[in-house]
């Protein structure tokens, strides 16, 4: 197994995505044979009825997680709230998971939407594209 520092947390819901004001994570590579990933999240405890909701629904989410450091991209993992808990005023909340590779197929899609979408072009285009790969907006599925 390996063990990384938990740097962001977002969860994707239809056409955005959520963050939440992560106090501290942890995110484990169990190196099995199905590919699995723990995610835990040290949340404010305001949080508790939107992850305990999840859970009941035994929701699958797809969860972007920046790992280790804020210059990385997040990376994509369709997961599941496996346990919520309070500890005293924040709360713990425990993914189970599987990682997604999708950087170049969001860039492809990000290019493309910028394409048809702007008439930006050259150096205007490419500042934009940057930006956007930064934030990471959720592009609408045509």
């Amino acid at each position: 197994m390996k063990t990384f520092k938990l740097i962001q947390l977002q969860i994707v819901e239809e056409e955005q995505t959520r963050q939440f004001d992560l106090i501290d994570g942890l995110i484990i590579n169990k190196e099995d044979d199905k590919q699995t990933w723990i995610l835990e999240a040290f949340l404010p405890g305001a949080d508790y009825d939107y992850f305990k909701d999840i859970q009941q629904k035994r929701e699958d989410l797809e969860v972007w997680a920046v790992i280790t450091s804020n210059k990385n991209d997040p990376a994509a993992f369709f997961a599941h709230v496996h346990e919520v808990k309070h500890v005293a005023d924040k709360i713990s909340v425990l993914f189970t998971g599987h990682l997604r590779n999708r950087r170049n197929e969001y860039a492809e899609q990000l290019l493309d939407h910028l394409v048809s979408t702007s008439d930006l072009s050259g150096e205007k285009l490419l500042e934009e594209f940057r930006d956007q790969m930064k934030e990471r907006p959720r592009l609408k599925k045509v």
